[in-house]
């Protein structure tokens, strides 16, 4: 009887975990989703579209004088460096709650980022944002800080555990890459092999209205491929499984997705190919945190795996050293 009410009380810490860790995630795949529309390098400035015409919006609408006042007066004459900035900020934490590190300070900066983002589209002239998305979003950031959602299904766990978690944390992490990776070679069958040509990993669905136009109502996009992508994706996630047995494989591995993500945020935008025959550009912000949040995983699981191998290789001198066998004695 005591040994089933252990096992039951072990089996909710452990849902409660995953929960935690599932959220975090659901939290980071929210801003991975929200980057393929801040396109480089104009972000919308010169058609008065994008993610222009948010901040546009919002430096003639939004409730607060101050806020609008530096919007009017230092955002948008410097919209450029603005919309780097943002495209950066908002990848770095994405990638960042993705992986689970540094949970805390990340999700307190995603609450910080969350609030100009709902002064700037509350009082939006189309009235197509629910206001009260932008509390939860900044509700949600606060409660992952308040917990330590890093420590399930996280980086942060898995350097505060035994060194062997960094080995299993790498097989894990290579094999998600994989999968990844042979999802977006699938569904670039059809794409060019290279070239700023790319397939959706996501969703783009919507309804048909009256007059034949669709209304995209959920967009996912998370991540886009052509072949080349895809493969690299793959060779790297298998270079970080095998990592888990010969740990420097991992900092190749590492390597390679820090070299994806450097490549594709030089290249700034893909051509999106939709499904009907139309070309949205869109901005490779999203994969540049996917693997960007993959190098700092890896890079840490193999610092800790090489950290613990040498600790364990200048022990074992130790013990074997002309003055440890004197004092045994």
């Amino acid at each position: 009887m005591l040994i089933a009410m252990t096992t039951r009380a072990e089996m909710v810490v452990r849902a409660q975990g995953f929960t935690i860790g599932g959220v975090r995630i659901l939290a980071g795949l929210m801003w991975l989703a929200n980057l393929h529309w801040k396109v480089p390098t104009d972000f919308g400035e010169a058609n008065g579209g994008g993610f222009y015409k948010y901040v546009a919006a919002g430096a003639d609408n939004a409730p607060l004088a101050p806020y609008r006042w530096a919007l009017r007066e230092l955002v948008l004459p410097n919209f450029q460096l603005f919309g780097w900035f943002t495209l950066i900020s908002e990848a770095v934490v994405a990638a960042l709650l993705l992986i689970g590190y540094r949970s805390r300070l990340v999700a307190l900066a995603g609450a910080a980022m969350a609030m100009p983002i709902g002064l700037s589209v509350l009082y939006y002239p189309r009235a197509d944002e629910w206001a009260w998305s932008y509390l939860l979003m900044i509700g949600l950031h606060l409660l992952l800080w308040a917990v330590p959602s890093g420590d399930h299904l996280g980086v942060d766990g898995v350097l505060a555990g035994a060194p062997a978690r960094s080995g299993r944390a790498m097989r894990s992490t290579g094999i998600v890459a994989v999968v990844v990776g042979a999802l977006g070679l699938f569904v670039a069958r059809s794409i060019d092999f290279t070239g700023k040509a790319a397939a959706l990993l996501g969703s783009d669905a919507g309804f048909a209205n009256a007059d034949g136009g669709v209304t995209r109502r959920w967009e996912l996009k998370f991540l886009f491929f052509n072949p080349l992508w895809a493969l690299l994706t793959v060779a790297c996630g298998v270079l970080l499984i095998a990592g888990s047995r010969k740990a420097v494989l991992a900092y190749v591995a590492a390597a390679g997705f820090a070299a994806l993500a450097v490549a594709v945020l030089f290249q700034q935008t893909f051509d999106y190919m939709r499904d009907d025959g139309a070309v949205q550009k869109v901005s490779t912000g999203t994969n540049m945190a996917f693997w960007g949040g993959l190098a700092v995983a890896s890079a840490l699981f193999a610092r800790r795996v090489l950290g613990a191998g040498s600790v364990q290789v200048d022990a074992a001198a130790a013990s074997h050293s002309p003055v440890a066998a004197t004092l045994a004695e």
